[in-house]
């Protein structure tokens, strides 16, 4: 899959600058002087990043990893002082905690590791964040703060306050004048992290920008040129992509000299300057890094050119056609599994004689096996509705992960056309590649990375291996006060949606809120149906709006609230409860199946019983679960059907424990076969540029 954007020139704008406070501070004169060089070194650098371990070297990157985690290990004591020191604070007047700021980020500029200095920074942070936005942080968010601050992973729970979190860090970094990037996964919470948290950078005297899908490029470059810039993952991707479009790769000072002097050159260096937004990359913080540095990380980033029209509409619309005429068994074969598919003997003899009667771009035996298998990919392993979906006449991606919906992105080698074609829609032409990066080679670019999530524990092994993050759990607040219930298997799945419906008019009779995550559409869909029937009032979240979701998310914790969503939805809002919702038992989530990853079922576990209130989570399975159809070990199956009572419930809760454990690491070496690619292609373009 591509995250393609299609732009005329050099890509879409971005949007107007947020206020006052919001307005982005210039650079001091001596960075500002700097800033070209540090552009011309960023765009100029080939991407050289160590190649992936192999053999013996992998356990030793495991034992690494594991010894970065224990040396970083959460420290309460050093955080109780941390708070305790924030207090002589309180009385200071303005300009007295102003002077006291300046010292401080002095301090800072020179320090910046010292276990004092940051000690010290962060005492005036929670005071900061306490005068400007009212809160007072908590003994495990300062602990977060800390990991950040040494280039971790903070795994804190949902509803713990991260937002608030990363401005401690954020700031300690952003003293230095090089500019922090705070990442998010959406516009809407870019701006929603930048509005609320700009206060309490103002007082420790620092600006905020922000980015938006609609930003001019002239406020583009003020946002970044402010102190700390928001923005989602792929804001801060593409402007990277659009500035190596602008700049030379790998210039060759003399020739530059030459062609600036008998302006030969195309753009000169003084104009693509000027044009340049991002000034280098010091220092980020990712919020949700799992979703963004993991999930993200066999996505490229692709910036295209004009399409090409590599097989055409005809040939496209002819492969689907002969598709539907091919027998599995027979003519192919397909592995759910691995997601492949072959041509038999027998259907390589059958296309051959179709080809005879067909234009000569059937003639070549790669070219025509090529183009049919892409047909039958896309009619047998790629489903309406959980995959895509099909809306104003165009194919729309489904993220697998969160089930939104990705707009402009396109599958890759003619497949999104072989879903068109399939569905009866026009046919675009391929994307042509003009710059492209992946997620994970960006990241990497950083000096300084940190994170947070509420579920990296699981992928703690790659961030340490891709990214040399390490993950640091942090204790909760107050203590979970959620309960989970066994899983209740049934046999397929209209048993399964219906059994879903009875539980939650259940509690909705009681006053009860209730969330229902579903991983496909199509699910979510059918579930409203469902519970309509029942005259039941939901609201369903399953598209990419991202301002709405929020807000209907917010809203579910509210008495009697029904809520279906995709498992992602609304990550990064809280749900709050009222008394009334406290009393009927709290958030009751309802998992549709199993995801593939066990960290996402946490995630949306995770929303009920946040800081402390009750909740309760149950997850309802069925044998026709897509987990189960493509990663289910067919004698545990047969199993966990056909014995009765406790062996038939201990063979069921085997069958998708190794399931799931199998779907992970299918995911984890995919992500990996990608990093390895990626890495080896660094290495063949570094030699060519040599």
């Amino acid at each position: 899959m591509s995250a393609a954007q299609n732009i005329p020139g050099l890509g879409p704008g971005l949007g107007p600058a947020l206020g006052p406070a919001m307005a982005p501070a210039l650079l001091p004169a001596e960075a500002n002087a700097a800033a070209p060089q540090r552009n011309w070194r960023a765009l100029a650098t080939p991407e050289r990043r160590p190649q992936p371990a192999k053999g013996a070297d992998k356990f030793g990157e495991l034992v690494t990893g594991a010894v970065a985690r224990w040396q970083r290990r959460r420290r309460p004591a050093r955080a109780e002082q941390i708070l305790k020191d924030s207090l002589a604070h309180e009385s200071l007047s303005v300009a007295a905690f102003e002077d006291h700021v300046q010292q401080i980020a002095a301090a800072a500029r020179l320090r910046r590791d010292d276990p004092a200095t940051v000690d010290a920074a962060f005492a005036a942070g929670v005071e900061a964040i306490r005068r400007g936005i009212g809160f007072r942080l908590h003994p495990v968010q300062v602990m977060a703060a800390l990991a950040m601050a040494d280039g971790c992973c903070a795994e804190l729970a949902t509803g713990e306050g991260k937002t608030v979190t990363a401005i401690l860090p954020a700031a300690l970094d952003a003293w230095s004048g090089r500019g922090v990037h705070v990442v998010t996964v959406n516009d809407y919470l870019a701006l929603r992290d930048a509005e609320t948290t700009s206060p309490a950078y103002e007082l420790l005297g620092l600006r905020v920008g922000v980015l938006q899908e609609k930003t001019e490029r002239d406020a583009r470059r003020r946002a970044y040129n402010a102190s700390i810039t928001y923005g989602a993952d792929k804001q801060f991707i593409f402007d990277h992509l659009r500035d190596r479009l602008i700049a030379p790769l790998a210039p060759n000072l003399p020739t530059v000299l030459l062609d600036h002097l008998t302006a030969r050159g195309d753009t000169p260096p003084a104009a693509w300057e000027q044009r340049i937004v991002q000034r280098g990359h010091y220092a980020a913080i990712v919020d949700e890094a799992d979703s963004v540095l993991i999930d993200e990380a066999v996505t490229p980033a692709i910036i295209s050119a004009s399409p090409t029209d590599a097989a055409g509409e005809e040939h496209h619309r002819t492969a689907a056609q002969l598709a539907s005429l091919l027998r599995e068994g027979e003519h192919y074969t397909v592995d759910m599994r691995r997601s492949l598919v072959q041509l038999t003997d027998a259907g390589r003899a059958w296309l051959g004689e179709r080809a005879s009667e067909l234009p000569a771009f059937w003639s070549g035996p790669r070219r025509r096996e090529e183009i049919i298998l892409r047909a039958i990919q896309a009619r047998d392993l790629y489903k309406r509705g959980r995959d895509y979906i099909v809306r104003e006449d165009g194919v729309h991606i489904v993220d697998r992960s969160t089930g939104r919906v990705l707009p402009g992105r396109q599958w890759q080698s003619g497949l999104h056309q072989a879903v068109e074609a399939k569905e009866g829609v026009p046919v675009t032409a391929e994307n042509q590649t003009a710059a492209r990066t992946s997620y994970q080679a960006y990241f990497q670019r950083y000096a300084r990375l940190s994170g947070m999530s509420g579920t990296a524990w699981e992928v703690r092994n790659e961030l340490w291996a891709w990214y040399r993050l390490p993950v640091v759990r942090i204790p909760t607040h107050k203590p979970i006060a959620r309960t989970t219930g066994a899983d209740r298997v049934l046999p397929d799945d209209a048993a399964k949606l219906e059994a879903v419906a009875d539980r939650v008019a259940e509690a909705h009779r009681r006053g009860q809120p209730v969330l229902v995550g579903t991983w496909s559409i199509v699910t979510s869909e059918r579930l409203a149906t469902l519970l309509a029937a029942r005259q039941i009032p939901c609201r369903v979240l399953n598209a990419n709006r991202e301002a709405e979701e929020a807000e209907i998310v917010e809203q579910a914790g509210l008495p009697g609230a029904v809520t279906v969503a995709t498992n992602m939805a609304g990550r990064g809002t809280d749900i709050r409860l009222t008394d009334e919702s406290r009393a009927a038992g709290g958030l009751l989530v309802l998992a549709t199946d199993r995801h593939d990853e066990r960290r996402v079922d946490r995630q949306l576990f995770g929303r009920a019983g946040r800081q402390g209130d009750p909740g309760r989570a149950e997850a309802f399975v069925s044998f026709e679960d897509s987990l189960i159809e493509r990663h289910g070990l067919r004698p545990l199956v047969g199993a966990a059907r056909g014995l009765p009572g406790p062996l038939g419930d201990a063979a069921a809760r085997l069958l998708w424990r190794l399931a799931q454990f199998t779907a992970s690491r299918h995911w984890a070496a995919s992500r990996a076969d990608v990093a390895k690619a990626d890495a080896w292609f660094d290495l063949a373009m570094h030699q060519v540029r040599r």
